[in-house]
């Protein structure tokens, strides 16, 4: 988490790879996931971190570092929920891909209400995406 405060700091205008670069170490570092976890994480975050930029300001209290924090956890969170409710027999096996909701505000700093104050701005703008990789009904299994 020290990486990710003091390189917040110099986003120039290619910071994007600084970006997936923490998130990156937060997967590997702050949670210990598996090569296939951690694999998922970048796909899924690849395909959202351009919705991230445009909206800063409207996540949390505005500042670059607080939101990259939520849209991490946020992605994390979409991962985990969705990747572990494939099937009906797999719907109670939460520790499956290794990590857990409290694992991940834990790494992020992040509370839980505040977490779940800010999910519905992720799931509006990332619906499109999760719904591409995780088909039509991806806002239920989200749930």
């Amino acid at each position: 988490m020290e990486d990710m405060k003091s390189s917040v700091t110099t986003s120039g205008g290619t910071d994007g790879d600084a970006v997936e670069a923490r998130f990156n170490a937060l997967c590997k570092n702050g949670l210990s996931l598996d090569e296939k976890a951690c694999s998922n994480a970048t796909k899924l975050f690849k395909e959202t971190k351009h919705l991230l930029t445009p909206n800063v300001s409207a996540i949390g209290s505005g500042t670059l570092e607080e939101a990259e924090r939520f849209w991490f956890s946020f992605v994390l969170f979409s991962l985990k929920r969705l990747s572990e409710k494939v099937g009906e027999n797999t719907q109670h096996e939460s520790d499956e891909s290794g990590f857990s909701l409290c694992q991940i505000l834990r790494a992020t700093k992040l509370n839980i209400v505040d977490f779940f104050k800010e999910l519905p701005q992720y799931v509006v703008k990332a619906g499109p995406v999760l719904r591409n990789m995780y088909g039509e009904d991806w806002e239920t299994r989200l749930e």
